[in-house]
């Protein structure tokens, strides 16, 4: 990751201490420079979220499937929009992106040092030490939100979306709306999988936990990347550029462009999508859906947790 012009005489306070970090980004906080860097904003993670809860319910119908009650789904959803929208400097020391390296709770990734395996980690052994119903359902929406952020590019690849001296502060892919009616359409043929997948968890010896969860989302993701654009001469990494395991990479020749018009090199050629492209549409909507099915299984395997310690899936 390169320096930026701003964060230049910065650069050796970062490298001492997270008090001097502080005082750092509240100078160019000052000048008007930082800004948060944002992931799915609390409205998207709020639609994925109540379109897995629907969904699984609908799947109850014909097996044996435990979704969350209606309140339980609310206290869930709070808690999971609450992550995605916390005020803004909270979220100057927040960057939540996706470490490749082994999943490693810190690594370098340049000057950012980011922690989101610290957090995740934190709030997995919390909702396994925690008996109080609400506080566990408030525990595992905020999981939720790491777990649906893994399925966005630039938070695995990943991507530092702030580009300050353009006055860019995130990354337009996590704006791109979700296709809610085409979701829920996608989903509806779910089922035999969730119970398959419910199968596994009835086994505490082969039950896959949050982490695996996370790991195997954030490795779909990145698969993703790097497939060809369907019809065109490249990759998804015209957008997002993979760097070393421990570093940020950054944009490709296509720029921070997803959903625009961008016109590119790509091999001897240049490429071209419009605005709204179908590409941009289908593409997303692959990531929603495994966004929707990660929801889904954690929402199971909370259940099955629940059952194990002795609690009820209905808040009194």
């Amino acid at each position: 990751m390169s320096v930026l012009p701003h964060m230049k005489r910065c650069h050796p306070i970062m490298r001492s201490s997270l008090r001097k970090v502080a005082a750092c980004l509240l100078l160019l906080s000052a000048g008007g420079i930082a800004a948060p860097v944002w992931s799915y904003d609390s409205a998207v993670h709020q639609q994925l979220t109540f379109l897995a809860a629907k969904q699984l319910s609908r799947c109850d119908q014909t097996s044996e499937l435990q979704p969350l009650s209606a309140l339980d789904t609310r206290y869930v959803v709070r808690a999971n929009s609450a992550q995605a929208d916390r005020n803004i400097f909270w979220r100057m020391f927040r960057w939540n992106y996706y470490n490749r390296d082994a999943a490693q709770s810190r690594a370098a990734l340049g000057l950012i040092d980011t922690r989101f395996h610290d957090h995740f980690n934190g709030l997995n052994n919390e909702l396994q030490q925690t008996n109080d119903r609400q506080q566990r359902l408030k525990v595992f929406g905020r999981l939720l939100s790491y777990l649906q952020d893994v399925t966005s590019p630039p938070r695995v690849v990943p991507v530092f979306t702030s580009r300050w001296w353009r006055f860019s502060f995130f990354d337009r892919f996590d704006r791109y709306d979700v296709d809610v009616a085409r979701l829920e359409r996608s989903i509806e043929q779910i089922c035999p999988q969730l119970v398959a997948f419910d199968e596994v968890l009835k086994s505490p010896d082969q039950r896959p936990g949050l982490q695996s969860l996370l790991e195997a989302t954030a490795e779909d993701t990145m698969m993703s990347v790097r497939a060809p654009i369907d019809g065109l001469p490249a990759q998804w990494t015209a957008f997002w550029q993979f760097g070393a395991t421990d570093e940020f990479g950054k944009y490709g020749p296509a720029g921070n462009k997803f959903g625009e018009r961008t016109l590119f090199k790509c091999g001897s050629e240049e490429c071209l999508l419009l605005e709204n492209d179908p590409l941009y549409q289908e593409f997303a909507h692959v990531r929603h859906t495994a966004a929707v099915k990660v929801t889904m299984k954690a929402m199971l395997l909370m259940q099955h947790l629940d059952a194990e310690a002795g609690e009820f899936s209905q808040t009194p």
